[in-house]
């Protein structure tokens, strides 16, 4: 065992121990020690005193907490014209819906987020506790409004027409991040989504590469994926949408459904930017998933859609849950279109019937080899 190991496996049995307790017990002098618990600490080992111990089980999801409106359409929508539609109001963004599914899988997550010092703000952090997600390192920024999204969908559940004011998440810059980063370092998966400023982006897809951190990314809309760095090496897995894929392809998109063959271009050129993992989710189509193996098509499973809001999520959210639970990710993808599968039948962004259990005997029963 080497010394910054011996050092950590004695914090393990002890947190509270002393600089000086730790050199006797190994035989080297104090300023050694600081050295050793100042890389241990960068590299999000350890916290500080007393020392708090990476947690090999948790996830950290880094991104939006808005309030969602979604205005669903009784009848065809007629443009230029009064629609009746259903009205409701709940906690939503990407970065908080999948820790709180991750958090109803029975995973620890947590969640670096920055709302309003408003109600909406209050109302959306306490929500997402109260639904098990550790939110102890997000932010509130006096004076400002927390994010807010409104979806209009059409008799369908297809999302119609959206509109995001996500003007809060410009004050989450590069120096929050590194300000969080023991917490998110300490974590055995990181999850972002591309709320955060491209300079953030930048820096987490970077440090992320350079420390081993394990990072999954959603782009969560064709524009905000442009602020995306070139280079993607530092990202483990990638979850875009059929437009999503074009964007970071660098292709133009036709708008319409493309054939295997294009869909299998996409991946590729989007693994070559450095991605290991790319899962692109077709809707109907169901999901392509490639890495340096080749490319597997995973097909939908039969659903009564309700609507489509928070199935993206949910999806990430199943993969999530197979790697921390040591799955290949193809077994994963598979888990990720049960989650889906379970969340389209709701109109809940986040779904109370995705439990483990729940998702466990989806899986059984839908892909019975795979378990």
């Amino acid at each position: 065992m080497d010394r910054e190991q011996h050092i950590l496996s004695l914090i393990r049995v002890n947190p509270f121990i002393s600089q000086n307790e730790l050199a006797n017990q190994i035989g080297i002098s104090r300023s050694a020690v600081a050295g050793y618990i100042a890389s241990l600490t960068k590299k999000g080992m350890i916290r500080g005193r007393a020392y708090i111990i990476a947690d090999e089980s948790s996830v950290m999801c880094i991104g939006g907490a808005n309030l969602d409106n979604k205005a669903a359409s009784k009848a065809p929508i007629r443009l230029a014209s009064s629609n009746p539609v259903t009205v409701t109001e709940s906690c939503g963004g990407v970065a908080r819906n999948i820790a709180e599914n991750l958090a109803g899988l029975g995973c620890r997550s947590a969640l670096i987020t920055a709302v309003g010092d408003d109600k909406a703000g209050t109302w959306v952090l306490g929500e997402t506790s109260h639904r098990g997600v550790d939110i102890s390192q997000s932010i509130v920024i006096p004076g400002a409004h927390t994010g807010t999204y409104t979806a209009l969908l059409d008799a369908s559940g297809e999302m119609f027409l959206a509109f995001a004011n996500m003007d809060i998440y410009d004050a989450f810059g590069p120096e929050l991040l590194n300000e969080k980063w023991p917490h998110i370092a300490a974590s055995k998966l990181v999850i972002a989504d591309t709320n955060l400023p491209q300079a953030s982006l930048d820096m987490l897809v970077k440090r992320c590469g350079a420390e081993g951190v394990l990072l999954f990314l959603d782009p969560v809309s064709s524009e905000k994926a442009k602020k995306l760095p070139h280079d993607l090496t530092g990202i483990t897995a990638i979850f875009p949408n059929l437009e999503e894929a074009y964007e970071l392809a660098g292709r133009a998109s036709t708008g319409e459904e493309a054939d295997p063959a294009v869909i299998t271009e996409l991946a590729e050129a989007i693994r070559r930017r450095g991605v290991q993992h790319v899962f692109i989710t077709l809707g109907k189509q169901g999901v392509l998933y490639q890495d340096e193996h080749g490319s597997t098509f995973v097909p939908p499973l039969p659903t009564d859609v309700v609507e489509v809001t928070g199935a993206g999520d949910a999806f990430v959210a199943g993969v999530a849950y197979g790697i921390l639970h040591d799955h290949s990710y193809l077994n994963s993808c598979k888990l990720g279109t049960a989650a889906a599968h379970l969340t389209l039948q709701t109109n809940e962004s986040a779904s109370s019937r995705l439990t483990e259990e729940v998702l466990v005997q989806t899986m059984q029963n839908s892909f019975p080899s795979e378990v």
